[in-house]
């Protein structure tokens, strides 16, 4: 897959604001938001694992030095937010030029430069395959760390979406807010959004799509192939049939967008080929998704 990388201009729109969660909650590691516990201050709370980006300051060296073992300290006055990148790496993501996975990372490495920048924690987490997620990374420097890990992925045969979100709601990962990256064209991931929200996550998705999707130029007889299944289909491609999927697809993706609303999250579309800015001064700022 191409680098992923923001343009300066994205960059720029990005510049100065943070991740807004509808909700609060409560982080593990010294952040930059208030905490929403009572009666805090900035006294000592505990130890924890060092972890790529944690502020230099906070490491205590006179463990480090007696066990070789690199931990922080933590304190009670502000916390961080988890944000959770959910991408999505199943075959059908391979589709359009750019492919549907890149434009996918570049959303999430926009809301990985807001996070770190202010003061929050990212984790990783490639849907469809096995693979261990990517630990916990914190810290503006670890922007570029993310970039190389979403340069990396590629799609795979693997688990359906609803299974894969299974699997991250049993993890026992950190709630906060929980991003979905993908073309959300699996027919349960509704069901996928509710299980995650269960789980005491904020809910975000963002859709994925091409134009050719959205707005299919097709004519004649055609063999389609699932590029999931590899199950084949013909059909003729008329006026009629191109309407009757317009009206499916326009329903499927409204039910994505209410199944998100019911659990007080929220959800945008990106269409491949269109600027990455649309969406990130739209959903993004306009839309109240950063502050």
């Amino acid at each position: 897959m191409p680098v992923v990388a923001l343009a300066p201009q994205e960059s720029r729109i990005l510049q100065g604001v943070r991740i807004r969660p509808r909700r609060q909650f409560s982080g593990r590691a010294r952040g930059e938001r208030t905490s929403a516990r009572k009666g805090v201050s900035i006294e000592f709370a505990d130890y924890r694992e060092y972890a790529d980006g944690d502020d230099l300051r906070h490491l205590d060296w006179n463990i480090l030095a007696r066990l070789g073992h690199p931990v922080v300290k933590t304190y009670q006055d502000e916390e961080d937010l988890a944000v959770h990148l959910l991408v999505d790496t199943s075959p059908s993501m391979e589709f359009g030029e750019p492919t549907k996975l890149l434009i996918a990372c570049r959303v999430g490495l926009a809301l990985t430069y807001v996070a770190l920048c202010g003061g929050d924690t990212i984790y990783g987490h490639a849907l469809g395959g096995r693979g261990a997620p990517r630990p916990a990374t914190r810290g503006r420097i670890g922007v570029q760390r993310v970039a190389d890990w979403l340069g990396r992925l590629a799609s795979t045969e693997g688990d359906s979406l609803l299974e894969a979100s299974r699997r991250f709601a049993r993890s026992g990962a950190q709630p906060g807010v929980v991003v979905f990256l993908s073309d959300g064209l699996d027919p349960l991931v509704s069901r996928a959004v509710q299980v995650v929200a269960d789980r005491g996550h904020e809910v975000w998705f963002v859709q994925v799509l091409t134009e050719m999707e959205l707005d299919p130029d097709l004519e004649g007889d055609l063999l389609l192939v699932d590029s999931e299944s590899s199950l084949e289909q013909e059909m003729t491609a008329n006026s009629v049939a191109i309407a009757s999927y317009r009206k499916a697809l326009i329903s499927h993706n409204e039910e994505i967008g209410e199944a998100c609303a019911r659990v007080g999250g929220r959800y945008a579309q990106v269409q491949v080929g269109k600027p990455l800015s649309a969406f990130l001064t739209g959903s993004l700022r306009k839309e109240g998704w950063v502050e």
